[in-house]
């Protein structure tokens, strides 16, 4: 694959299937009360569709990226969209939460698979100093769906009914694959094929793929204990509207897309990754000063995320690059990988906070700020260029 097949045209159609896996979440929240009532289902088992969906989309990463590696990645894009497809299809036809349930997790396979191979054709067509900046493109996309797919997916609702937010994923994921078919070039797997074990054995071994991993694992961790906790302190204790919180959230995603801009300019002399880290260990460090201060308000919460926020938006492209370039020729295993240990990883923490949950702003701060610094502790020096 040559460098100067990466066109505009094809980084845009690469970004919007690295927002798939994200749409599908985001889009499906809205319709949760829909669905239960329409299928005469507990709120439980409808937040099992949700559940269930991270499940698939970390572990068809596992599956996506070897298989990526030894077939090429423009088989396993199309594949991927046209497993998304399916599933979504047979999402807006489920007669009960049952199949509703299992249509999720087809669906998350099949964008796990076309996400990995996105960014692996990213990381394939890019020179290794433009990786980071080309994979940042990808990152803003993702970084948009949370913030306008709520939004899209209440009026998809209101307008149309739930199933239809199903129909709109469906018709998405099909243009994205007619698309594939005419934009995405022909990829000839490498000659050497290494068995999986052999492939996670090496990167189990190098001691840069696993900084990088741990360093964007916490700092993806810092964003979403934000997100998961930050509603209680935003509408529960002090009082703002869903639509007041939603800017909010509007702002911190600014700031993370912003973030991505930066790293063309950055990773050219600098270490863009540890910047990024710090500016989140930064961000949670000062958030946890004016909490401990005794300042309770929206300012002292959304004030420091803004630093966090931009901080995520040039770690994310710089460690998953870094990931996939530690070792030669398994650049798909490795971004598959590295995206399930992110999503476990996160799982893991944002759970173990879950039991501190309170509605002070303290706990937030702490956790925010131990994850950014453990992050910066552990990621791996910058080689050159």
């Amino acid at each position: 694959m040559s460098a100067t097949t990466l066109s505009r045209p094809l980084i845009l159609l690469l970004a919007a299937v690295g927002a798939l896996g994200s749409l599908a979440i985001h889009l499906f929240v809205p319709a949760m009360p829909a669905v239960a009532r329409d299928l005469a289902a507990s709120p439980g088992t409808v937040q099992l569709a949700v559940s269930l969906y991270l499940l698939g989309l970390g572990g068809g990463q596992l599956v996506a990226g070897p298989v990526s590696d030894a077939i090429g990645r423009r088989p396993v894009l199309l594949a991927g969209t046209a497993i998304f497809v399916a599933g979504s299809i047979a999402a807006a036809l489920a007669p009960d939460a049952h199949v509703l349930l299992v249509a999720r997790f087809v669906e998350a396979c099949g964008a796990a698979a076309a996400v990995v191979a996105a960014r692996t054709i990213v990381s394939d067509l890019s020179p290794r100093a433009d990786a980071a900046a080309n994979l940042a493109l990808l990152t803003s996309a993702i970084l948009l769906s949370p913030t306008l797919a709520p939004t899209i997916g209440g009026a998809l609702v209101s307008l149309a009914g739930w199933r239809f937010v199903f129909v709109a994923l469906a018709l998405t994921g099909g243009a994205i694959a007619l698309l594939s078919i005419f934009l995405i070039p022909r990829h000839a797997p490498h000659a050497e094929r290494p068995r999986l074990d052999h492939a996670y054995a090496r990167l189990a071994r190098n001691g840069r793929f696993r900084g990088y991993v741990a360093g964007n694992s916490l700092a993806s961790s810092a964003l979403y204990l934000f997100l998961s906790g930050s509603p209680f302190l935003l509408i529960v204790q002090w009082h703002l509207s869903p639509a007041q919180a939603g800017l909010c959230y509007l702002v911190v995603a600014a700031c993370g897309i912003f973030g991505t801009f930066l790293v063309r300019r950055l990773n050219r002399h600098h270490d863009a990754f540890r910047i990024g880290l710090t500016a989140i260990a930064a961000g949670g460090a000062l958030m946890l000063v004016i909490a401990l201060l005794g300042a309770s308000n929206p300012v002292a919460l959304i004030g420091p995320m803004l630093l966090v926020g931009t901080g995520g938006g040039i770690a994310a492209p710089t460690g998953i690059a870094g990931a996939m370039h530690a070792e030669e020729g398994i650049a798909g295993t490795a971004s598959s990988l590295a995206g399930a240990i992110q999503m476990i990883t996160t799982a893991g923490v944002t759970a173990v906070m879950s039991a501190f949950a309170t509605t002070a702003l303290a706990p937030l701060a702490a956790g925010i700020f131990l994850a950014g610094l453990i992050a910066v502790l552990l990621a791996p020096a910058r080689e050159p260029l």
